[in-house]
């Protein structure tokens, strides 16, 4: 298997006839964060929309494991090894956590491997071995979320998309969530990261990316980015020379 698992070059993607994404491009490696911050409205959902196959983009390519996937329907990407944790979740609330579960793993078929990997998401996530029976809608927002990981773990992916991990969660949930990425990280599985906590993005990644109205304005590791003055002022808050 190649080092790099993912790589998006030249991405141009939008609704209609309404660009929002405009040549885009990133690269994921083998045990590596990738996260890219930037603005409300900067297009770091879309661009993870268009990468995960629900919306197709009008211009560059989507290569994984050096293979051209772009524009394939999610559920074959997901077949390839890419999975997609978007923003609010998404869960089915009326059905238990143990059926969400299921479903991350339907497109598997060897039921051994799958209650491997329901064990080792029940290692990662204990609440949920405790909430296996209870209704995914009553599940608190920090569960729900840890719920929404472990149901794309199930497909034993290569590539894990995450949208706003963080978002309306306690700090103690999150501290635990990123924890959990820190480990999947560090066993090898590649992660693009899209967090309006620019701080909490650069700790934890190791390369990013920032987004300014569609486009990739700057890349470089984490620690040049909350290096940069321009990135510490506008998306750290912090002024050259507070610390």
């Amino acid at each position: 298997m190649p080092d790099q698992l993912l790589s998006v070059q030249g991405l141009d993607v939008g609704y209609g006839r309404v660009p929002v994404v405009r040549a885009a491009s990133l690269d994921v490696a083998c045990g590596e964060i990738v996260t890219i911050i930037g603005a409300n409205g900067s297009g770091k959902s879309t661009l993870l929309k268009a990468v995960a196959g629900l919306l197709r983009p009008s211009a560059g390519h989507v290569m994984l494991d050096g293979e051209d996937v772009t524009g394939l329907a999610p559920e074959r990407l997901v077949r390839k090894g890419l999975a997609f944790v978007p923003e609010g979740r998404m869960l089915f609330g009326p059905m238990s956590v143990s059926e969400n579960l299921a479903l991350g793993a339907h497109t598997r078929r060897a039921a051994a491997e799958v209650a491997t990997d329901l064990a080792r998401v029940h290692a990662l996530f204990p609440v949920l071995a405790d909430r296996a029976g209870q209704p995914a809608a009553t599940l608190s927002g920090g569960e729900q979320q840890m719920l929404a990981i472990a149901r794309a773990l199930m497909s034993r992916p290569r590539i894990l998309l995450l949208d706003e991990p963080s978002l309306g969660l306690a700090p103690k949930v999150i501290a635990d969530i990123f924890g959990v990425l820190d480990a999947l990280r560090a066993e090898g599985l590649g992660i693009v990261l899209v967090e309006q906590d620019a701080n909490l993005a650069l700790r934890h990644a190791q390369h990013g990316h920032v987004m300014r109205s569609g486009r990739v304005v700057m890349s470089g590791t984490a620690a040049e980015l909350a290096g940069n003055d321009d990135v510490r002022l506008i998306y750290l808050g912090v002024w050259h020379g507070d610390e």
